[in-house]
């Protein structure tokens, strides 16, 4: 920007002085340009310096009513040259100083074209100063960037250049690095970033995934609207965060310049942060997944990046389309994990596992599983883990979840909500109990088979109504008296009393075994 006071400066060297209106000496030329006719043309636009010898107009009233039209239109300044007339009007001189209208007395033998080169060279002067500035900011940001300074060290430069509010958010919309004038503070800039999600959420996914910056107006609560631009930061495909700039307030052309040196310097700086992360995590999945393998002996708790400590559930997911595992994997992501330092989401035998630290809602899931038909997801029991063991039977209990969901076409199961079949399943893995349900059940099932009945039926249902005969009757549409001769017979081939506690239990215990195995098959 070059302002009335530096081009007097300059022109001062060839004789041409500011002889009046010098309380407006700091308003910007942006352009020169000469005038000889009366007319008023559209041609005329704000912040010119105007070259003109007054030559055409008949008398100082017209100079003077021309000298306001100029005004009002924003010109910053008029150059009089004195090849009409040998010496300026006092009325000019008297207008000038009046209304702060920067006026100069431009000598006879000086031809407009010296004007017009000081001008250019002033130009060039400061595009030359400007570039030198942008380069010094430009290697300043790689230096930033290879000392593995913090992202707050680049983003202090682009704000201080372009004197605005800049933030960077991490994928999840966590403030990572912020810089603000004098009239912020910190909780300010956190309620901005609040209003920025609440009012534009998808607008700024869409940045993310269309890989394109964006402008968004932000309606805030007592101050007009401001604009702000949403940049995505990525690095070598890998999606790092956004960087959002407010708009408002003045810039001049070098400032996208800045914006977009700081932006590869940003991905620059997360992609080398997010690498040692990604280490770091990638360490964590291995040493988990060893766990979950059983082979934890040597693993303490303090082995781990992440805080185990605050570690509140496993999940696992399944998809009934695997293909889809990577998109689930990203929308669990955004929707799931609170704190990305303290969990963990990745991909593993074929399934979505969760490591989380925050403990899961379960109206919130069914939610999202309203919205994914295809997926089961198993919850362990909401625990604190204060041993690596802890983990392991987490991980066995999602998986029991898991598998229970698909029994019983659940499409999310907790482990603290299950009953009796955390006990049959895990029966089943035992030698002495693999044969459970069909020393119990067998002679019933064996009947059933010879005789085309339903005993094994009906004695699932009557038990499941603990022993009510006309719930049971209902169920299996027969008349009670149905019931009580499939009961009858039921005694003499099972040789118990059914309605003792303990052959209850067993009996309850089986029939969880044999629904296990006869459904389990599809799922292994």
């Amino acid at each position: 920007m070059i302002t009335v006071k530096e081009f007097a400066d300059v022109l001062e060297q060839d004789n041409i002085m500011l002889v009046s209106g010098r309380q407006n000496i700091n308003k910007e030329i942006a352009y020169l340009t000469s005038m000889e006719l009366t007319e008023k043309t559209s041609r005329m636009k704000e912040k010119g310096f105007v070259m003109t010898t007054f030559h055409a107009f008949k008398d100082v009233n017209q100079m003077i009513s021309h000298l306001e039209w100029m005004q009002e239109i924003g010109i910053s300044a008029i150059g009089f040259h004195t090849a009409a007339l040998k010496a300026i009007p006092k009325e000019v001189v008297d207008y000038s100083n009046t209304h702060s209208f920067p006026l100069f007395e431009i000598p006879q033998e000086v031809p407009y074209y010296i004007i017009h080169e000081k001008y250019n060279q002033l130009v060039n002067q400061r595009e030359n100063e400007q570039a030198a500035k942008i380069h010094k900011l430009n290697e300043k940001l790689m230096e930033i960037v290879l000392l593995e300074k913090d992202l707050n060290s680049i983003v202090k430069v682009i704000g201080e250049y372009i004197n605005n509010v800049v933030c960077v958010l991490d994928p999840y919309f966590d403030l990572m690095a912020y810089w603000k004038t004098k009239d912020h503070t910190r909780n300010e800039i956190k309620h901005l970033i609040n209003l920025i999600i609440n009012q534009h959420k998808e607008n700024v996914l869409k940045v993310r995934f269309t890989n394109r910056e964006t402008n968004i107006a932000v309606k805030m609560d007592r101050d007009p609207d401001q604009t702000f631009k949403v940049a995505p930061l990525f690095s070598k495909m890998n999606f790092l965060g956004y960087l959002i700039i407010c708009q408002n307030g003045a810039t001049d052309k070098y400032s996208e310049e800045v914006i977009k040196n700081g932006i590869r310097a940003l991905s620059l700086a997360a992609y080398n942060k997010n690498t040692m992360l990604h280490y770091q995590k990638s360490k964590d999945i291995e040493m988990l997944e060893r766990i979950f393998q059983d082979e934890s002996d040597d693993k303490n708790l303090s082995d781990f990046y992440m805080d185990l400590k605050k570690v509140r559930c496993i999940i696992q997911v399944q998809s009934s389309s695997p293909e889809t595992l990577q998109s689930k994997l990203q929308m669990l992501s955004e929707l799931l994990i609170e704190n990305e330092t303290n969990s963990r989401l990745w991909i593993y035998n074929r399934k979505i596992v969760g490591v989380i630290d925050s403990i899961l809602d379960r109206e919130r899931v069914a939610d999202i599983l309203t919205d994914y038909p295809g997926i089961r997801i198993g919850v362990s029991a909401i625990d604190e883990v204060n041993h690596c063991s802890n983990i392991k039977a987490m991980y066995d209990q999602s998986s029991m979840g898991l598998l229970h969901g698909q029994i019983h076409d659940a499409q999310l199961v907790f482990w603290d909500e299950m009953g009796i079949e955390k006990i049959a399943y895990n029966l089943q893995s035992h030698h002495l109990f693999q044969n459970f349900d069909e020393e119990l059940l067998g002679p019933l099932i064996a009947y059933d088979q010879e005789k085309n009945a339903s005993l094994t039926e009906t004695l699932y249902t009557y038990l499941k109504h603990f022993f009510n005969l006309q719930k049971s009757s209902g169920e299996l549409f027969v008349h009670p008296n149905t019931v009580k001769y499939r009961l009858q017979k039921i005694s003499e081939l099972l040789h118990m009393d059914i309605q003792n506690p303990s052959n209850y239990s067993m009996l309850m215990v089986a029939f969880s075994m044999h629904s296990y195995k006869q459904k389990a098959v599809r799922f292994q």
